[in-house]
């Protein structure tokens, strides 16, 4: 459905015309109508009525990946190499993992008294398909969606020392659950046949597990 919106200032003749396409839809849900708010500065505001992610849940381009019925994975006590204890590997030929959310809890009660959340992306593509990590799960968020292309990996050796991000901690890890949630919203892009390093620093001499949950959209970004 074409749109054609039309911007007026009340004090001035200038008129702007923008043409959309509304895909989908036969007429505008609510009663809503189309328009496009301008303020007396003449900037443009944006609609807050839809969530965040709505466009990609309605495209079915959501996904999201964790460690299923696989056991939870140890910390390191120093920041990597090129040696990740989880990986976010992308297998697509064409679309690229634009990364929203990645999540870590504790599973057992050995956690450290302090850990932190780290991940860094591959500076070049991996040399071969990496290993999807047995039990761990991957699956389309909404209902329908077709199989994704980003699984989870575990003790993947990535081809180059990645710039390792710190995304958050917690120091008071010692409870069963407690873990850190970053929302990178797209920070991390994984193109074709590359890996992201996910890894929790912990305290020396702790003996702590960790599952992992990744939240991504699978995009064709046009990139050569």
């Amino acid at each position: 459905m074409l749109a054609l919106i039309e911007a007026r200032s009340s004090k001035m003749a200038d008129t702007t015309i923008i043409k959309g396409t509304v895909s989908g839809l036969e007429k505008f849900p609510n009663g809503s109508e189309p328009g496009i708010p301008i303020s007396q500065h003449r900037g443009l505001f944006t609609s807050q009525l839809e969530p965040k992610y709505i466009e990609l849940a309605r495209a079915k381009w959501l996904y999201e990946a964790n460690n299923g019925s696989a056991v939870g994975l140890a910390d390191v006590e120093t920041i990597p190499t090129t040696l990740a204890t989880y990986g976010l590997y992308n297998s697509n030929a064409i679309k690229s993992l634009v990364v929203l959310k990645i999540s870590v809890t504790t599973t057992t009660i050995t956690a450290a008294l302090g850990f932190a959340l780290i991940a860094g992306l591959s500076p070049t593509a991996q040399a071969s398909a990496e290993t999807k990590y047995s039990g761990s799960l991957a699956l389309g968020i909404t209902p329908g969606s077709p199989a994704p292309g980003g699984y989870l990996t575990d003790a993947m050796t990535m081809t180059g020392t990645p710039l390792w991000i710190t995304l958050g901690s917690n120091n008071a890890g010692v409870l069963l659950g407690s873990g850190i949630t970053a929302w990178v919203d797209g920070i991390f892009t994984v193109p074709p046949k590359f890996g992201l390093g996910i890894d929790i620093l912990g305290s020396a001499g702790s003996t702590p597990l960790y599952d992992v949950d990744i939240l991504w959209a699978e995009l064709d970004l046009g990139q050569a």
